[in-house]
């Protein structure tokens, strides 16, 4: 029995230390903000060092620093090497800070200022790049002099403006949440740093070192706490090879020869201006039968660009194959891109038919030539038809009044009489005129004759006489007196 209440004892207390251990461990929520002091420790400010020391590790160690953040320490001097770097997953950890804060010591000969800011800004790229992007960093520079960099530095013999030709280094996007405080009266170079970064509204300088410590203290006590970054994206939208839009959904046909890639960029956010660089762009054509698989180069516009908040900027590229896309096929184009110094990549498929500048012309009148060919034949067959198709006329006698007026439709080869006889649709006086005088005959699609019947009531006797509709035709009466008739078309 009491060796089981021993038992029981020790899983109790290791249960504990589990808990224990777990809840330690439960802190770790996620990953927080980015902080990093950047810190001169050339000779020149080994009398302030101590007190710069003493009010980093209160006001930023212990102060600011929380469980899930991450903590980089980068001294500067002869070069610039992070002393520590990592994230905090227990309060005991700012401890280890400490102590590497009061290990440090402030005996090198030189200040390499630019090595310095760019190890702070890839530090802030590629944690970003690995998620701490919630909030903007919190970068304190401290230093009580102007750039001299070794002669083994990249950055040796180079001024302020040099330094900032470096694209990393003049990227003005990556400088929120920078902090700079400058120690002594040999400050040439700091304000003007400041100020190419954006920060110049950021930028403590300390003459009175009496005052150092509490002018320090207060400064960095009264920092804000770094702010949640907005959430947002860049957009590549609208691609078109010329003038031809690209669709994912459809194949879109293009000049083989066409060589000009353009795109929007859409910036979503609705506060923060973006900075964009193309890093690398490729594109392959594969064509739909695999006979051919042709890389394309495209060259993107250089620099950096810069685009405000929600706004949208063409771009274009040149886009040069090394030979003619020819046939359907699938354009896969792939571009990396920096946006706000973090890489991105865009990955976009296209499906196309390359043609010729004649086979693209053909293409592009083809069907709107046979369009217009069938409607000028389907006009022509109906003014065809419509000639052949019966005509309905109607006579008149001019200058008397007509026995009958009966419209008659007459096709082609028909004929019809007119006289005094009953039940003429043709009716004349039967006082005048013969029964039967004449016939009116179609021959054709405008084409007409009279056919005498009676021959005295003409003037050429039993002559077949050609006749045009609407025009007068003389006869004679049986007393002699003369006459005109008109046959022409009924009124609809």
């Amino acid at each position: 029995m009491k060796t089981i209440k021993q038992l029981a004892i020790v899983c109790a207390v290791l249960f504990l230390c589990l808990n224990t251990v777990f809840a330690q461990g439960a802190n770790v929520t996620g990953k927080g903000k980015i902080i990093i002091v950047v810190l001169d420790i050339s000779g020149s400010i080994r009398n302030q060092f101590p007190h710069i020391i003493k009010i980093i590790d209160r006001s930023v160690v212990k102060d600011r620093l929380t469980i899930g953040d991450y903590f980089v320490l980068i001294p500067f001097g002869n070069t610039a090497l992070p002393m520590y770097s990592g994230q905090l997953l227990r309060e005991e950890d700012k401890n280890s800070i400490s102590n590497t804060l009061k290990a440090m010591k402030a005996d090198n000969d030189f200040t390499d200022t630019g090595t310095a800011i760019k190890t702070a800004l890839n530090y802030i790229v590629d944690l970003k790049g690995d998620d701490y992007n919630l909030y903007e960093p919190l970068v304190l520079f401290i230093t009580d002099g102007d750039i001299t960099p070794s002669e083994a530095s990249a950055f040796h013999g180079q001024d302020v403006n040099q330094i900032f030709e470096d694209p990393v280094i003049g990227n003005t996007y990556l400088y929120n949440g920078w902090y700079y405080v400058g120690i002594g009266r040999n400050l040439h170079d700091l304000p003007l740093i400041a100020q190419k970064s954006g920060r110049e509204d950021y930028l403590l300088c300390i003459e009175d070192l009496t005052q150092l410590e509490f002018m320090l203290d207060d400064w960095i006590s009264k920092i804000p706490e770094p702010q949640p970054i907005e959430q947002g994206e860049i957009l590549l939208d609208n691609y078109m090879l010329k003038s031809y839009r690209l669709s994912k959904n459809k194949s879109v046909k293009v000049l083989s020869n066409a060589k000009e890639f353009s795109f929007d960029i859409f910036n979503t956010y609705k506060r923060t201006p973006v900075s964009v660089e193309f890093k690398n762009m490729r594109a392959t054509f594969q064509t739909n039968d695999r006979t051919a698989t042709i890389p394309v180069k495209l060259n993107s516009e250089a620099g950096i660009i810069q685009i405000p908040n929600l706004y949208l900027k063409r771009t274009v590229c040149g886009f040069v194959p090394e030979s003619e896309i020819k046939g359907k096929g699938t354009l896969k184009v792939q571009i990396v891109a920096s946006v706000n110094g973090i890489d991105k990549q865009f990955n976009e498929v296209f499906d196309i038919e390359g043609k010729t500048a004649s086979e693209f012309l053909f293409g592009k009148i083809f069907w709107p030539l046979l369009v217009l060919a069938v409607i000028i034949l389907v006009i022509i067959a109906c003014i065809i038809i419509k000639k052949f198709m019966p005509v309905k006329i109607t006579m008149e006698v001019v200058g008397s009044r007509t026995e009958k007026i009966r419209p008659v439709a007459m096709k082609i080869k028909k004929h019809v009489e007119f006289g005094a006889k009953a039940g003429l649709a043709f009716k004349l006086n039967g006082e005048l005129f013969a029964p039967v005088v004449g016939q009116i005959q179609r021959t054709g699609a405008n084409k007409w004759q009279i056919i005498p019947r009676d021959a005295s009531a003409f003037e050429n006797n039993n002559k077949k006489i050609d006749y045009v509709l609407g025009t007068a035709l003389k006869l004679k009466t049986k007393d002699n007196s003369p006459i005109s008739i008109k046959f022409k078309k009924a009124k609809k």
